[in-house]
Parts: structure tokens; C-alpha cells; sequence
């Protein structure tokens, strides 16, 4: 999966079809939390969806930190009081998908009526996300290339990228928000989820030797009736806290203003 990204990035620029601008800027290290919730979108247990949010909201709020939910966007219409306690919460509620689907093996009109599909759903709530990240990581230069158009400043993918960095792409602009790894492994090894939180904390401390920003991808589902997992986390969390690593949300690195991407694109192309 990560390497698919890698693969993909790599080919679109050597066809000029995509250019990688200046890395974001960050002060100080910081630590982000991105949580997927599918609410059976994605054929996980909805009980289990909704008892892992509850685990989830309930130790970011112990530890005093805040994170990004990746949400499927139909859920602000069938669930809406879900999305509402994300929001309640302090956390940054992106987009997930309209059904979970895969947005590279969308034809382009469905393509663009699944994007117009998400703004409307979270508009209903009267929310408007900013960050877009494709189910199973499932993206192409066609998505990125319209995510911009319908209103998103940044693209959350599976990227070994040391640091968020700015893409231009045909008439678009926005971040790419790298996302180091996640917890699938514990879907695939069922029985080493100790391992694969040992892994998490190895490669948060292997990251923060030289580098100043991490983020890690959670299912929310997968908390559920896990208290270990639960507790892991957690401590993985205030590990890096009383290290001097700050918590935040995608959104929290994009400020108030997201235009100077676009000035940022009009340099690179005059020093091109």
C-alpha cells in the first residue's frame, strides 16, 4: 500500500504531470493521530465502530490531545450525532470517502460527483472539511487534480515524506500530509497488535531523531474490546508528550490562510 503511493508519485513527476514544492515549515516536533471512521462503510462491525470512537475520544481527551478523523461522508446523514461528537470534542473532522469507495477506480464523472457528493453530506451538518484521504489509500493524479476545484487545502495518503509538502498539479494546489504507517497490521496478523504498537513507538523515536513530524493511521473499530490496545496508545501518547512533542490535527498546520499555496506555485514555476 505505501509503496503504491510511492510508485505513483514518482511516475507522475517524471512526467511533469505533478511538481513537489517547498516542505511545510514546522516548529518544534510534532505528532499527529489520524483516525478512519467508516462506521461499517467499510464492512467493518458498526457496534464496533462506534464503542472504538467512544475509546478513541475518550483517551485523546485524557491525554489532552487533539487528532484528525477521517470520516466517511454519508455518515453525517445517516449518523450525524457521530460527527457532531468528533466536532464536540475538539477534533478535526476530514473526509473519508462518500461510501468508502476507491477513488482511483472511479470513472471521472463518478469521480467528481463522489467529491460533490462528500461536500454536500458533511454541508448538511453544516461542516465543511478541509483534508481529503482516500479509502485504503486508493488515489490517482485524476483525485488530486480535482480536489482543490471542490474546496479541500490538503491530500492525507500512506507517504514516507519527512514532512508535509505542497503539490501543484495542472491548475491545482494543495498539501500532501504524509502518513508514515498505520495499525492495519493488526487486521493481518490478528494476535501481534502488542507488536505492531511496539513498532509505532520504535518508529516515532527513530522519526524524532532527526526528523520533526510524524503521523500515524488508527481504525477506531479495532479499540473496540481491546482495553491493552486502548492503553498502549495511550501511553505512547503521553510518552511523547513529556518528550517535548506537541499533539495536533492536520488542519492545525494549515493556519487560516491556505492561498499562498498558490503564490508558492507561481515562484516555483519562475524559477523553473
Amino acid at each position: 500500500m505505501f509503496g503504491e503511493g510511492k510508485r505513483w508519485v514518482r511516475w507522475l513527476r517524471q512526467r511533469g504531470l505533478l511538481r513537489r514544492g517547498r516542505s511545510m515549515r514546522i516548529e518544534g516536533r510534532l505528532l499527529v493521530l489520524s483516525f478512519d471512521y467508516e462506521r461499517g462503510f467499510a464492512g467493518e462491525d458498526l457496534h464496533a465502530a462506534d464503542e472504538g470512537l467512544a475509546r478513541a475520544l475518550e483517551l485523546l481527551r485524557d491525554c489532552g490531545a487533539r487528532a484528525t478523523f477521517n470520516c466517511v461522508a454519508k455518515i453525517s446523514l445517516v449518523a450525524p450525532q457521530r460527527i457532531a461528537e468528533i466536532l464536540a470534542a475538539g477534533h478535526e473532522v476530514a473526509c473519508h470517502g462518500y461510501e468508502h469507495e476507491s477513488p482511483r477506480d472511479l470513472p471521472d464523472e463518478a469521480l467528481d460527483r463522489m467529491l460533490a457528493n462528500c461536500v454536500e453530506a458533511f454541508g448538511q451538518i453544516g461542516h465543511r472539511p478541509r483534508g481529503f484521504r482516500s479509502p485504503r489509500s486508493h488515489w490517482d493524479r485524476r483525485l488530486l487534480q480535482r480536489l482543490a476545484p471542490h474546496g479541500f487545502a490538503y491530500s492525507a495518503e500512506h507517504d514516507a515524506a519527512p514532512a508535509p509538502y505542497a503539490l501543484s498539479f495542472g491548475d491545482a494546489s494543495l498539501w500532501r500530509m504524509p502518513i508514515a504507517t498505520d495499525d492495519w497490521d493488526d487486521v493481518r496478523h490478528p494476535g501481534q497488535s502488542e507488536r505492531v504498537s511496539r513498532d509505532h513507538l520504535n518508529r516515532l523515536h527513530r522519526r524524532f531523531a532527526r526528523h520533526t513530524y510524524l503521523a500515524l493511521g488508527y481504525h477506531p473499530w479495532l479499540l473496540a474490546g481491546n482495553p491493552h490496545r486502548v492503553e498502549r496508545l495511550k501511553a505512547m501518547i503521553r510518552q511523547a508528550m513529556a518528550s517535548g512533542v506537541r499533539m495536533c490535527a492536520f488542519d492545525d498546520l494549515l493556519g487560516e490562510d491556505t492561498t499562498f499555496l498558490r503564490a508558492s506555485r507561481s515562484a516555483e514555476e519562475q524559477t523553473a
